[in-house]
This record gives structure tokens, C-alpha cells and sequence, in this order.
């Protein structure tokens, strides 16, 4: 069953029962201020230990909630930005921000930036994603389709379609040729950190360019808005 339908499913039973939702004000008493934040944008945030992505668009503000995926349109309100949609509600301001689900109010959410290159490639399909550091780079995996490689920090970005791949017991091999130039990514199976962040990972990742070497860490993306099995 998708995650849209057990949302769905979860509001209808939350119509007999009473809400913390906010409430738009009417025209006369509010300030109509559309979001100033760019269109197309992804920001995760967390709600002490209540995570979600969202992604604006125009009038309207997409939610991948651990319930399931919602599309919020933009209401008026006396103060801050708000968008309401039956019993969801986001409002926010400045760096304050508050997520109501049915009558389960989240308050004190506050922006991941961090988690913002992840959750986007999720979002564009990317099935793995690698980093590392000194200097910078990241890897972007789509299987049967292209390896993106970015180094130097960004100044440098190799892209290879159809690469081929390989798999053992301890480990995935992915190869291609971009510009007569061959990349190698080698996926282990193994627990990494973060050089600089310390973020933990399931996945030590070892890319090879040009006969340069560069370590870092990654992870599968799974796509939880999906129908799942």
C-alpha cells in the first residue's frame, strides 16, 4: 500500500476526532505574504526527533512525512508563512517553524541543512551517494543509467553513461569511460566515518580518476514515498 493512501486513510479517521491544526484567518484580518524562499527548493528539518523533507513550489509546499507524501497549498495568515491542507498545517518565520499532523502538534523544528544534498539526490532518483573530503567531492549513482562524479570542490565534474557493474561478496564495482578518461568506484561493505563530520555510514567508498585515489563514505537512498513491498 503506498504511503499517500495510509496518509489518506489516517485523515478521514481523524475527521471525527477533534485537531490542534492552525486555522487561516480571514482575508480582512491577515497579511497575505507569499513564501520569499526560492521555488524548487528541498529543506529537511527536524522536530526533536521528528524528521521530515519538504520542497516548495509555487503557492504550495510539498511534505514527505514519515506518514506518507502531501501537497500543501499556502494560506493566509496573520503573521509568518503558512500552508494548510485539511488537518496538516507547516507554518514558519524567520527561524521559528511548526508542522501540525492531524492532532499531533510539532514544534521546534528547525532546518538540517546538512541532510539537504541527500534528501535532494533521494529525490531525483539517485539510488547511492558517496562523499569525501580534502578536497571536497561526491559521487551520484544511478543504476543502469550514469555515475556523476564532482571534485575539486565542484570545479571539476565527470559524468559516465552506462557504466558498467560488478558485485561480490564484499563489495560493488562500478566502471565507465567519460573524455578517454576511465572512473572506478569500488562500494565495500564496510562502516565509515566522516572525516570532518563524523557522520556514520554503512558504506566505505574508494573512487579512481585519472589515477588520483579518493576515499570517503556513502549510502543507498531508498525511496520511502514509494509503494513499498
Amino acid at each position: 500500500m503506498r504511503y499517500r493512501l495510509c496518509l489518506l486513510f489516517c485523515l478521514s479517521l481523524a475527521g471525527c476526532a477533534g485537531s490542534a491544526t492552525l486555522q487561516p484567518l480571514a482575508a480582512e484580518e491577515s497579511d497575505f505574504q507569499p513564501d520569499e524562499r526560492p521555488m524548487a527548493t528541498t529543506l529537511v528539518y527536524d522536530c526533536s526527533g521528528y524528521e521530515f523533507v519538504a520542497r516548495l513550489g509555487p503557492g504550495e509546499m510539498a511534505l514527505w512525512l514519515p506518514e506518507g507524501y502531501v501537497v500543501l497549498p499556502q494560506v493566509r495568515s496573520a503573521s509568518g508563512t503558512l500552508y494548510e491542507e485539511g488537518e496538516i498545517s507547516f507554518w514558519s518565520k524567520g527561524d521559528d517553524a511548526m508542522l501540525t499532523v492531524v492532532d499531533q502538534m510539532y514544534q521546534d523544528c528547525h532546518l538540517q541543512p546538512q541532510r539537504v544534498p541527500w534528501e535532494d539526490a533521494r529525490r531525483r532518483g539517485v539510488d547511492f551517494r558517496a562523499t569525501g573530503n580534502e578536497p571536497g567531492w561526491h559521487l551520484e549513482i544511478q543504476s543502469g543509467k550514469q555515475l556523476l562524479f564532482v571534485s575539486g570542490y565542484g570545479m571539476q565534474r565527470v559524468l559516465v553513461p552506462d557504466p558498467t557493474e560488478e558485485k561480490t561478496d564484499a563489495a560493488r564495482v562500478y566502471s565507465g569511460v567519460s573524455g578517454g578518461r576511465e572512473l572506478q568506484v569500488e562500494i565495500l561493505e564496510q562502516a565509515c566515518a566522516d572525516t570532518m563530520s563524523g557522520d556514520q555510514f554503512p558504506n566505505r567508498v574508494v573512487v579512481t580518476f585519472d589515477d588520483t585515489r579518493y576515499e570517503g563514505c556513502g549510502q543507498d537512498l531508498e525511496y520511502l514515498w514509494e509503494e513499498q513491498e
